[in-house]
């Protein structure tokens, strides 16, 4: 079962709210339980992206000091 999460866009002048998919590695979220502990979300409005830790059966958005390196490049090829 592939779950949407109830997120705000960190960004300042942005600040999305919605229902939203976790970015990358869909497949990882088909089972009961997500496979993933740290994921990314792509905000629909802006855009730019962030980080969240998977806790239970929500996110918490990752600070910049948590944010894994190169996440966001590696998984868009750059």
């Amino acid at each position: 079962m592939i779950t949407s999460y109830m997120v705000t866009c960190p960004h300042p002048d942005c600040r999305w709210f919605g229902s939203l998919l976790p970015r990358d590695n869909l497949d990882s979220w088909s089972g009961s339980k997500p496979s993933r502990a740290i994921i990314v979300f792509q905000c629909p409005a802006c855009g730019r992206e962030w980080q969240a830790r998977v806790v239970g059966d929500d996110v918490v958005r990752l600070l910049t000091s948590e944010v894994l390196p190169n996440t966001t490049q590696q998984a868009n090829g750059t």
